[in-house]
């Protein structure tokens, strides 16, 4: 059963399936019509009329009715003042309403009502009689005619805003979730690339830690010993050996750190992470998890370097996880302000019970922010409040306008 449905749904998807139902929906009634002797009723003055009638009709509809809206409606309403089948008006109200085509719709729906709009007015019924053939107790008078031809002149207009709200809805569906699809990418890609300078920095730190000072030790003993008055020319030598290739390896060293402490290029921008603009979305995403997030952003939050957006967002999040993990309330206040291209952030959450049990975690979060802030020529401070209730970030950092760049801070020493 389900094939069936999937398989019927998806013909109909079809322009030319389309097509082919407007065609049954007006040239099945008529045959119906030729076949009970209904279309005696009708204007036309023979059945070959009748047929011929309504088989333009609904060949033209099929063909016409999405690229000529006013003749394709005109045709409806001629056809159904000379057949009494209101198929083709229905057909194109529907058509119109889905194509928001709002006067002929409405001229369609006003040649339907006209003629019931006369009776219940100017002519009204006042003999025996009934609505229906097939319906005895329904009297034909006016008002009954009315009520229904408005009943189903509606209908169709009806049908088609339904069908646009259904289709808008499902598109914002599908939109939201591309859009959270790509904030989760990005969140990914984001943590990953934290990750990965927390790994380069913990290399980087023991290379330069262990093998650099080892390196140097080596390098000084090779020094002291060669100019010892008791070593022999060809200990002075080795030593002189020594100190050229320790040299040398503090070098090759120092390239080494150079290329870890270098941020990896994303394949689109310089960052390939988040703006200011995104933290509304991060707020948003953690209030959803129970925390309650106070968000005040004050100035312009896009048009800011890609650099200090993602650092920004990225402090951000290491704060509100921090309130996940360690707070006794998860709340946070969050206050951003942007001004003289510089961005300042101040982050307060309630201070835990000391003896409160909290989730674990690395401690190198706010470290590496820190130093990432100081690296970006800004600063980040994690304290305690003065009255020890409250636990403080602030981050000052430098927001150029985006495409004018950040200048270089980023300095090594000598050794």
């Amino acid at each position: 059963m389900a094939w069936v449905m999937d398989h019927w749904q998806h013909l109909f998807r079809l322009r030319r399936a389309r097509d082919v139902m407007v065609v049954l929906v007006i040239a099945g009634p008529a045959a119906v019509g030729l076949l009970t002797d209904l279309h005696r009723t009708s204007h036309a003055p023979s059945p070959q009329l009748f047929a011929a009638l309504t088989a333009l009709c609904a060949v033209m509809l099929g063909l016409w009715r999405r690229e000529h809206d006013w003749p394709a409606t005109v045709v409806a309403c001629v056809t159904f003042v000379m057949t009494d089948l209101p198929y083709p008006v229905y057909v194109m109200t529907y058509s119109l309403t889905r194509r928001r085509r709002w006067l002929p719709a409405f001229g369609a729906m006003a040649v339907l009502l006209a003629w019931p709009i006369h009776q219940a007015f100017f002519e009204p019924v006042a003999g025996a009689g009934s609505l229906f053939e097939f319906e005895t107790s329904l009297p034909a008078n006016g008002v009954n005619g009315l009520v229904y031809w408005s009943l189903a002149a509606i209908a169709p207009f009806v049908m088609g805003l339904a069908k646009n709200s259904l289709e808008e809805a499902s598109a914002d569906r599908e939109r939201h979730a591309a859009q959270s699809a790509l904030r989760q990418q990005r969140l990914r890609e984001s943590t990953l690339r934290e990750r990965s300078l927390t790994e380069r920095a913990r290399l980087a730190s023991m290379m330069h830690d262990g093998v650099g000072h080892h390196v140097s030790v080596m390098v000084t003993t090779a020094g002291a010993i060669s100019v010892d008055p008791t070593a022999t020319e060809s200990v002075r030598q080795r030593c002189d050996l020594i100190m050229e290739v320790g040299r040398k390896a503090i070098g090759e060293l120092g390239e080494v750190l150079d290329v870890l402490a270098a941020p990896e290029a994303g394949p689109d921008d310089d960052t390939g992470g988040f703006s200011l603009a995104d933290i509304a979305d991060l707020v948003r995403d953690y209030r959803s998890l129970g925390v309650e997030v106070s968000y005040h952003p004050v100035g312009a939050v896009d048009g800011c370097d890609a650099t200090a957006g993602d650092l920004c967002y990225r402090i951000v999040r290491e704060s509100l996880i921090n309130v996940l993990r360690h707070a006794d309330e998860p709340r946070a206040e969050i206050g951003l302000t942007r001004a003289d291209d510089r961005v300042r952030l101040i982050v307060t959450s309630p201070l835990p019970a000391l003896d409160r049990p909290s989730l674990p975690g690395t401690g190198r979060g706010l470290r590496l922010l820190a130093e990432e802030a100081a690296l970006a020529g800004g600063g980040l401070t994690a304290a305690p409040s003065d009255d020890a209730t409250r636990f403080v970030l602030r981050a000052d950092l430098p927001c150029p306008p985006s495409g004018r760049g950040t200048p270089d801070h980023v300095g090594r020493s000598a050794s």
